[in-house]
């Protein structure tokens, strides 16, 4: 077997690994998760919950009441690269809009660390925001 025919077939091999672990993830990122905050007078506790079908709820719960952001997601996975996309996430007090393109840094068991490294318009002036989640059992 030359080089090239094993290069084809790792590759292939790659790609066949790769696509179901997609669904894989957008599995694991199913349900409700506890926002850590680093901000020493936070404006209230933050938790997201994914409904696995591409809706995340946002829910700021503060000392005035509650207040609710709901948006689309979207996992999009690749052999090398796991992002997460948020749509239509309105501002909360004290708090960004989730809105844009976040690389998944670390998500195993009942932790993910994201980081927003663009908005969905390619612009990136601006859109850093570190979202790390513990899931709430």
């Amino acid at each position: 077997m030359n080089s090239k025919s094993l290069i084809i077939i790792l590759l292939a091999c790659t790609i066949l690994v790769a696509m179901p672990s997609c669904k894989k993830l957008a599995d694991e990122l199913k349900g409700t998760w506890n926002v850590m905050t680093f901000d020493t007078k936070p404006e209230g506790t933050m938790q997201i919950t994914f409904d696995g079908n591409s809706t995340a709820v946002r829910i700021l719960d503060t000392e005035t009441g509650m207040k609710i952001d709901s948006c689309t997601y979207e996992v999009i996975q690749t052999p090398f690269k796991k992002r997460l996309i948020f749509r239509d996430s309105d501002m909360l007090p004290g708090y960004d809009h989730l809105n844009g393109i976040y690389r998944i840094d670390k998500m195993k068991g009942n932790v993910i660390v994201t980081t927003r490294t663009s908005y969905e318009d390619g612009e990136d002036g601006g859109c850093y925001y570190r979202l790390e989640m513990i899931r709430k059992h």
